[in-house]
């Protein structure tokens, strides 16, 4: 019973961020129409800058000390850049991405409430929760590089675009490679689930 109780909890749990998940992607479609349509119902100045990574920002004006003028620069850091009046089509890559990665959660969740579905009506070993886990563990490996490929085209594009005197921007593809070890480690757990429901069934047949 107490088993039980659990199960359904976090099946609620999990229909919660199912819903706030569409809300977040409905949210970035419709940030991505006021960005493109420029609609002047809200200020969207602050999400036209993007974020950048840089190697090296050198200050024009020079740091005066004790009557001595000194250069002075900030090295590998990160900073959301904002340039006013420019047409910053580099922002659609980035929210690309981010709509990319909402959508693989989605996904994921959506695999998680199938599965904690036949959990609360009592049906454990099956083979449809043993291939929901191997979709999970393969929407888990592609949510360590899709949307950091797009993110890293945004920022070669940003690179290649603009050109600053005094700032070198940095553009590096940040792969995530524990969370392919994750997702390697479900995939194996699918696999010993699903032979596991093989050798059950065999049992069955045999008695």
């Amino acid at each position: 019973m107490r088993n039980y109780k659990i199960l359904k909890f976090t099946r609620t749990i999990l229909n919660i961020f199912w819903y706030l998940q569409i809300v977040i992607i409905a949210l970035i479609i419709v940030i991505g129409f006021l960005l493109y349509y420029n609609i002047d119902i809200i200020d969207l100045n602050h999400l036209k800058g993007f974020n950048i990574s840089f190697k090296k920002i050198t200050f024009v004006e020079p740091l005066i000390y004790n009557g001595d003028n000194y250069v002075y620069s900030l090295t590998n850091g990160k900073g959301r850049l904002h340039i006013t009046d420019l047409d910053q089509k580099f922002i659609y890559l980035r929210m690309l991405a981010a709509m990319v990665d909402s959508l693989i959660y989605l996904i994921i969740i959506y695999f998680l409430r199938r599965i904690f579905k036949n959990l609360t009506d009592n049906n454990y070993f099956i083979t449809a929760n043993g291939m929901y886990i191997r979709k999970i563990s393969l929407f888990i490996i592609l949510m360590s590089f899709v949307a950091q490929l797009i993110q890293y085209a945004a920022d070669l594009w940003i690179k290649n675009t603009l050109v600053f005197e005094s700032i070198i921007i940095k553009n590096e593809f940040n792969f995530r490679f524990q969370t392919i070890l994750l997702g390697l480690l479900v995939y194996v757990i699918s696999i010993v689930f699903l032979r596991g429901v093989e050798l059950q069934k065999d049992k069955d047949l045999t008695i």
